[in-house]
């Protein structure tokens, strides 16, 4: 029995097709009837501003890209508009398949390798949620804009899933969902080219190949690197050179880029909530790839590393939960540098560590472009994330990818991370190549993700195989951690892990953030 999907409606202008909410959006853009009745103008400036119900804001500068915030509730994330269907979807495959003959724990047809050692157990612990009736946010700037930053949470210990979170966000699906598509109308626009525009303001270092090596030639295919970007190290600033940094802004920092701390009751969610920690999920996809008539083959990291997500309500701290994930694969592995951490880092941790940081000089442009992170919502990025690492003496290396022709950076980032799970120590006669290889923290301009494997079709397509903090694995996938299984529908249960070309053609710039591992001596 599959899923229904939500209704999809057509444009009476020029047939578009989306769900409601979707057309809704297209007509009010291209098709508006004198100004639309959603858009206010700001009269100090020309930016264009969204009047919406959620009384949010937007920002048009002309680059046609338009942003909403996620309607799911509790998600609060914001979101391309050409993204909204598909975000949305992956946010109802967190409630598993309504099939409950999809799978069978029977010795798979044919055998199979046995599960490693890693993450048997995915256990439930309860979560400290907030109340229903959650006081507004509040903060100096009620601006929404976001950029390829994201932020931050809390910690714990091992083992951790959602609990109460699973039943009461199913309560909120169906009907409810679709009738706030159409209620949260917050537009939002940002500069296409944010990620770029942060390099740009840190220093316009280039590199001479979109595999992000350096060189002093540019090329056609060249990289446009933010400082250190390329290379194990990132480069200490002089107190002058720090200086000359312009603070950045809204598109770059998020709707919070002004907010001084964030507030109370947001505090108080991050120290109590238990990060939601899933333990065991590696494995699994590796036997849904194995079973998937789909893959040609894949590669797939550590076993050990923790697929960790967002609290409800948290807002967009993408980027503190992927240095998250880097640490489950640290502390795992007893990586070096794994001293400097008890458990996982909490979002507070992690702000100190930035702040500390750029202290010691490493990365420390950062300060002066956001004003500082601590006890805010600013959306942080590979630097901050590089930062932290270097600052720990945790060998690392950052690397970026720019192309504004169509194709080509996707193509290089696809052909480097099959290089780099290439690198690790596996068994080529199998499907599905398990390695020991280290996650990789992924930016693109507005969100981040953690790499956990690589994906060859059999029709030649290729995917990244990704933990996204935006989204928590399915009960459907926690039932079969630790168990050996045949699932009905693959293909289906990989989909919130696959990013292939329909996600990435999207964007121009990418980046790269990967543990070194020590040479075997």
């Amino acid at each position: 029995m599959t899923r229904p999907e939500h209704p999809r409606a057509s444009c009476p202008f020029c047939g578009y097709e989306a769900n409601e909410y979707g057309v809704l959006l297209h007509m009010e853009h291209v098709h508006p009837e004198g100004e639309s009745p959603f858009m206010a103008r700001d009269s100090n400036n020309s930016s264009t501003v969204s009047a919406a119900a959620n009384g949010g804001f937007a920002l048009d500068d002309g680059a046609g890209i338009q942003y909403a915030e996620c309607p799911v509730d509790g998600c609060g994330e914001v979101v391309r508009g050409d993204e909204m269907d598909y975000h949305v979807e992956l946010h109802a495959q967190e409630e598993g398949p309504e099939d409950g003959n999809a799978v069978s724990f029977n010795q798979p047809v044919g055998g199979s390798r046995p599960l490693s050692s890693a993450g048997i157990q995915a256990t439930a612990v309860n979560q400290t949620l907030l109340p229903q009736s959650l006081p507004q946010e509040q903060s100096q700037n009620d601006d929404h804009v976001p950029r390829s930053r994201r932020e931050p949470r809390d910690n714990g210990s091992r083992h951790r899933q959602r609990a109460e979170d699973t039943n009461n966000e199913r309560h909120s699906g169906g009907s409810h969902r679709q009738s706030s598509l159409l209620h949260w109308m917050g537009l939002i626009s940002r500069p296409s080219s944010a990620l770029s525009r942060r390099h740009q303001e840190r220093g316009k270092s280039k590199a001479g190949s979109s595999s992000g090596h350096s060189s002093s030639t540019a090329t056609p295919e060249a990289v446009n690197h933010a400082p250190g970007i390329g290379s194990a190290t990132p480069p200490s600033m002089t107190p002058a050179q720090v200086q000359e940094k312009k603070r950045l802004g809204k598109a770059e920092l998020g709707k919070y880029a002004h907010e001084q701390t964030m507030p109370a009751w947001l505090v108080s969610h991050l120290r109590k909530g238990k990060e939601v920690r899933a333990e065991g999920v590696l494995p699994v996809l590796e036997q849904l790839l194995e079973q998937s008539s789909t893959t040609k083959y894949a590669y797939l990291c550590h076993p050990e590393v923790e697929h960790i997500s967002k609290l409800k309500r948290e807002g967009g701290f993408c980027g503190y939960r992927n240095i998250q994930m880097m640490v489950s694969y640290i502390n795992a592995v007893s990586f070096p540098g794994h001293q400097h951490f008890d458990g996982l880092p909490s979002v507070f941790r992690i702000q100190d560590l930035i702040e500390n940081a750029w202290d010691k000089g490493i990365n420390a442009q950062g300060r002066v472009e956001t004003g500082g992170v601590k006890g805010t919502r600013k959306y942080i990025g590979t630097p901050e994330a590089q930062a932290v690492l270097c600052s720990l003496e945790i060998p690392c290396e950052a690397q970026g990818f720019k192309n504004r022709e169509p194709g080509r950076s996707e193509a290089r980032l696809m052909q480097e991370v099959e290089r780099y799970f290439q690198s690790g120590d596996f068994n080529p006669e199998y499907k599905v190549r398990r390695t020991k290889m280290p996650p990789i923290y992924f930016q693109h301009a507005g969100h981040s993700m953690t790499i956990v494997g690589f994906e060859k079709l059999k029709s030649g397509l290729t995917n990244l195989l990704v933990f996204d903090p935006m989204f928590r694995d399915s009960s459907a996938i926690l039932k079969l951690v630790g168990r050996q299984f045949e699932y009905k529908f693959p293909d289906l249960a990989l989909k919130p892990y696959r990013r292939g070309n329909k996600y990435l053609k999207k964007y121009r710039e990418f980046e790269l953030l990967k543990l070194k591992p020590p040479q075997p001596a």
